[in-house]
């Protein structure tokens, strides 16, 4: 049922229960707040495909290749997000009832539902010629089963939404400590190391800052600056946090942990094959760096770090660092056949102590250091049992190296420490 899945049961709120419309509309039908709406929170998004769902308006589009759906009213108020999303980033309860009561069952498509500040995931089974939809809370409560056939009656068809260094292994016997991260962190997309053991976490969807306690192991705070969105990256300079988003946006929060502050949207002027994804704070030079796991083909055999400026806040129009993809280093034991994707930044960190850069990759399970030439000076492979999807990357200041992974199917996200880097 490729696409044709709106959960029933979230639909039925927005829409008071009846049954969605099928009529297509065109961009220019659609009201300018609506529009304006969606540029606002995916300013990446160029083509969407619009629909009028009885008086209110849905959004279908992709970013960094996955679908989603946007519902929006008249007025322009976000009232649902869907995105199509991997078994892998169910929550665990939902991922238990399924192993325990439909172990003999294909997951088909698997879609996470945000409505009302809540979210929920539908979730389509499949079985001989048996298929079925089974709705669940985020913690992990069933909270309804629908033929397809239903469904699709329900939903109209709708969609729901470095030169000659040789690659090395960091050794699991090197870990210090490990933190497991709670059920909001499972998805953490990026880490920042402040002072008293507090690391700031942003994750993939909600546009909120996460302050997790490595002393007690939970979180202390949750402090929200923007709507739902692709955050990737965070850096703390001071009293101020920045949130880089997956199209190259950043958001300055002025007193981040303040109930007055403030929030600055800095616009991107990357392209959109880019896919940025990782933010460091460069204090020698007074910026942020910007490293994208996409691509520009203007840019040749080369991936690049952008800068942007805290003296004007302004982003670089040109790379600051190129990193050729022909470096042997980094096509030596790649399994990879498209050259851009022999490396795919997934973070971006500054040593403390030595000012050297260091690149995570968790597409190719790496940690590598690169000058400012973009030369690889050391790299190494990381342990995909142990961290399985490696997307954070800080330091202490005394050098003591914290790497952060989103949680496997069946396991949670985790921060890992190590007693130094590279």
């Amino acid at each position: 049922m490729k696409k044709q899945i709106i959960n029933a049961l979230a639909f039925a709120v927005i829409l008071g229960g009846g049954s969605a419309c099928d009529t297509s509309w065109g961009k220019e039908q659609t009201p300018e707040a609506v529009k304006e709406k969606l540029t606002e929170l995916f300013p990446a998004v160029e083509n969407a495909e619009w629909d009028d769902e009885q008086g209110n308006y849905e959004a279908e589009f992709e970013i960094s290749g996955r679908e989603r759906t946007a519902v929006f009213t008249a007025g322009g108020e976000l009232i649902m997000l869907t995105e199509e999303i991997e078994e892998q980033y169910l929550p665990e309860q939902v991922l238990h009832v399924l192993q325990e009561q439909y172990a003999s069952h294909k997951i088909e498509e698997a879609h996470r539902i945000q409505q009302n500040g809540e979210s929920s995931y539908s979730i389509e089974l499949e079985k001989d010629d048996d298929e079925f939809i089974l709705n669940f809370s985020e913690s992990g409560k069933l909270l309804g089963q629908q033929q397809e056939a239903a469904v699709a009656n329900t939903a109209s068809d709708r969609t729901i939404l470095v030169n000659s260094i040789s690659r090395q292994s960091i050794d699991k016997e090197a870990t210090e400590t490990q933190w497991e991260l709670p059920t909001e962190l499972r998805e953490v997309s990026s880490i920042a190391m402040l002072q008293g053991e507090i690391i700031a976490c942003v994750q993939d969807e909600e546009g909120a800052v996460y302050l997790y306690n490595l002393k007690t192991k939970a979180v202390d705070r949750k402090i929200e600056f923007a709507g739902p969105g692709d955050y990737e990256g965070i850096s703390v300079v001071g009293n101020t946090a920045y949130v880089l988003r997956s199209d190259g946006a950043i958001y300055e929060i002025a007193n981040f942990k303040s109930d007055s502050r403030k929030v600055t949207l800095h616009k991107s002027n990357l392209a959109d094959t880019q896919d940025t994804e990782g933010l460091a704070y460069d204090k020698a030079n007074n910026r942020l760096l910007i490293a994208c796991k996409g691509f520009d083909k203007s840019l040749g055999d080369n991936k690049a770090i952008y800068a942007f400026s805290l003296a004007d806040k302004k982003m670089t129009a040109q790379p600051v660092v190129k990193i050729s993809l022909a470096q042997e280093q980094l096509t030596a034991k790649s399994k990879k056949g498209n050259k851009y994707a022999f490396l795919q930044p997934s973070s971006i960190e500054k040593h403390p102590v030595t000012g050297e850069i260091y690149l995570l990759d968790a597409e190719n399970h790496l940690i590598l250091i690169i000058n400012e030439q973009g030369q690889v000076h050391k790299l190494a492979n990381l342990d995909k049992k142990q961290l399985p999807q490696p997307e954070g990357l800080t330091f202490s200041n005394k050098g003591e190296m914290y790497i952060a992974s989103e949680g496997s199917k069946k396991g949670k996200g985790v921060i890992i420490k190590y007693p130094e880097g590279l």
